[in-house]
């Protein structure tokens, strides 16, 4: 759409006569701009300007051609078509006005890259910053935000947030290399995640008490944050407490078991489709059928539009339609081949799930047993995992204060 040729208005014509080429060529060298030249059998069609249409009074005099409107569009036209409906002329401004308003303050919030933290818990924390829907975009302060997310959330590593219109686009990164439940940046000691057989240990900082080839259960410590300090003598003459950093390989077993039913049911789509319109506001999903679903079996799929007076004014309101598509339930047998086929299909999912997060399989003693109506795989993985966990040190204040005194 041009925007510039509905503001002005213009107007299609048709021209006829025997000098409709002259009237072109006058129209040309007087810089009258016609647009969109079609030759017809009784002469010629085109559009022009508003403007150059009130020139043409002349050079159709001079040429003897004939003038016919067809067609009117444009912003001018409509304003004289309803010059006297007010109330709808007022309408449209007020309208206008209110949309221009309201694309300065905020109705949206859009959140990208979470995965560990839910786009809920992160808008709870924004709106505790006095960040919420229908205020002035102006008072936000972004790099705010992008500080508070990244001390209040130990998982993002990195947060971009920027207005957009009248959006908050909030985009985040979380580290999900390990398991921590402790604060790393503190004092804290490196603890088994799971039962195990220690396979090798690089210790950065802190104390090992463990070394390959040993056997640990959950909890254990591995490596203190306890670090003592000898002289030549070898006697003790301080200790300090730091964060514990260990590259540490752990070896252990976990059990597998998965099993699926030799019947199954199979859905038939009928084709038949049952459609209905709601709206959502925020998190509420309004539908407002006046006919309800009459089928007895069915599934429903949910397609939003957003509101979009503007590009860049995003509400927090969306069109909701809604499709009830028909089917039968029926019932069929899963042959043996078919049974084997699903749950190695299982395994190889969930091996390729646990090896993404860096865990090595040494050993696959699963099996899988096809019975009259299940099929079962079940077995053992022996696995080398880095699960450690961090946690809070043990301090013992009697034997520190003790330790203390020696020392002096």
């Amino acid at each position: 759409m041009n925007l510039e040729k509905e503001l002005k208005g213009s107007v299609k014509i048709s021209v006829c006569g025997l000098n409709t080429e002259r009237f072109i060529n006058i129209c040309h060298n007087n810089n009258i701009l016609l647009n969109n030249v079609i030759t017809t059998d009784n002469g010629c069609c085109m559009e022009i300007s508003v403007r150059d249409f009130k020139k043409l009074k002349k050079p159709a005099r001079i040429c003897g051609v004939r003038i016919k409107i067809i067609q009117k569009d444009g912003l001018p036209f409509v304003i004289h078509k309803y010059r006297r409906r007010y109330f709808f002329i007022h309408g449209i401004m007020i309208f206008v006005l209110v949309n221009i308003i309201m694309s300065g303050y905020l109705w949206r919030i859009q959140i990208t890259g979470n995965m560990h933290y839910s786009s809920k818990e992160i808008i709870n924390y924004i709106n505790r910053m006095n960040i919420h829907y229908g205020m002035k975009t102006g008072r936000i302060a972004c790099e705010d935000i992008e500080a508070g997310l990244r001390q209040n959330f130990d998982r993002i590593t990195w947060v971009s947030a920027d207005v957009n219109g009248s959006r908050l686009r909030i985009n985040i990164k979380e580290d999900d290399t390990g398991k921590s439940d402790y604060a790393q940046t503190a004092e804290s000691d490196i603890c088994a995640a799971e039962d195990g057989r220690i396979v090798s240990i690089i210790t950065r900082s802190g104390t090992p008490i463990v070394k390959a080839g040993d056997e640990v259960k959950k909890g254990d410590v591995l490596v203190m944050s306890k670090v003592e300090s000898f002289n030549e003598s070898g006697e003790s003459f301080g200790v300090r407490y730091v964060c514990a950093d260990a590259d540490i390989i752990t070896e252990t077993s976990i059990n597998y078991n998965d099993s699926v039913l030799r019947e199954y049911e199979l859905k038939e789509y009928t084709g038949r489709i049952h459609t209905g319109t709601g709206i959502k506001i925020g998190d509420r999903l309004i539908n407002y059928n006046v006919s309800k679903c009459k089928y007895d079996n069915y599934d429903v799929f949910t397609e939003y539009k957003e509101i979009t007076p503007y590009e860049n004014m995003n509400l927090p309101i969306s069109y909701a339609y809604f499709y009830y598509k028909e089917y039968n339930i029926t019932t069929s047998d899963h042959t043996d081949d078919e049974l084997e086929n699903i749950l190695n299909a299982n395994l190889m999912n969930y091996l390729e799930k646990i090896q993404e997060n860096g865990i090595q399989i040494i050993q696959n003693s699963v099996k899988i047993d096809i019975g009259s109506e299940t099929g079962q795989a079940s077995g053992t993985l022996l696995i080398r995992t880095p699960a450690t966990v961090h946690t809070a040190p043990v301090i013992n204040p009697a034997t520190e204060e003790s330790e203390g005194t020696s020392n002096e």
